[in-house]
């Protein structure tokens, strides 16, 4: 894994390679008892917008390394920790609400979005975003990959109900 050419796409501040910088980051919701041995070799990546993710992957695609995206960090099932060397992509700074569409009930967000910050978004506009996953943590990205649903799905469905 390439660190000054990671540093290069998304700039030298961005790129973690001290793991005591990064302990936050690969851990999620596991309970300690269960939680997965985290890789040696793990550098975390911030990319700030979809262009920088896109030169990253294209250096994981041709130096051969894996790349593990970590949201929010609310998972319970382990599934952002890295148990093997890689990337871990962070998406934290993918941070923006881009378009409300009141007309449509229609909201563009970016992958970091947290839900807490949807559903203010959504508020705000006079609009409701059904479904609500257990911690107003876990961002946009998290909440569709997972399909989270959350007490109200049983009334209103899960994610994939209100994602176009």
């Amino acid at each position: 894994m390439n660190v000054e050419a990671l540093q290069g796409i998304v700039g030298k501040d961005w790129v973690i390679t001290k793991r005591e910088q990064m302990l936050d980051y690969v851990k999620d919701a596991v309970f300690d008892p269960v939680l997965p041995d985290i890789a040696e070799n793990v550098i975390l990546v911030k990319p700030a917008n979809p262009e920088e993710i896109s030169q990253i992957l294209k250096l994981a695609n041709k130096e051969k390394f894996p790349v593990i995206v970590r949201g929010g960090g609310s998972g319970l099932a382990g599934g952002a920790i890295p148990t093997i060397d890689c990337v871990l992509l962070s998406v934290e700074r993918l941070d923006k609400i881009e378009e409300i569409d009141k007309a449509n009930l229609m909201i563009t967000a970016q992958g970091g979005v947290t839900y807490e910050g949807l559903i203010e978004a959504a508020e705000d506009a006079g609009m409701f975003f059904p479904p609500k996953p257990g911690d107003v943590g876990a961002v946009v990205g998290g909440v569709v990959a997972c399909n989270a649903a959350g007490a109200r799905a049983v009334k209103y469905g899960v994610t994939r109900n209100f994602v176009k």
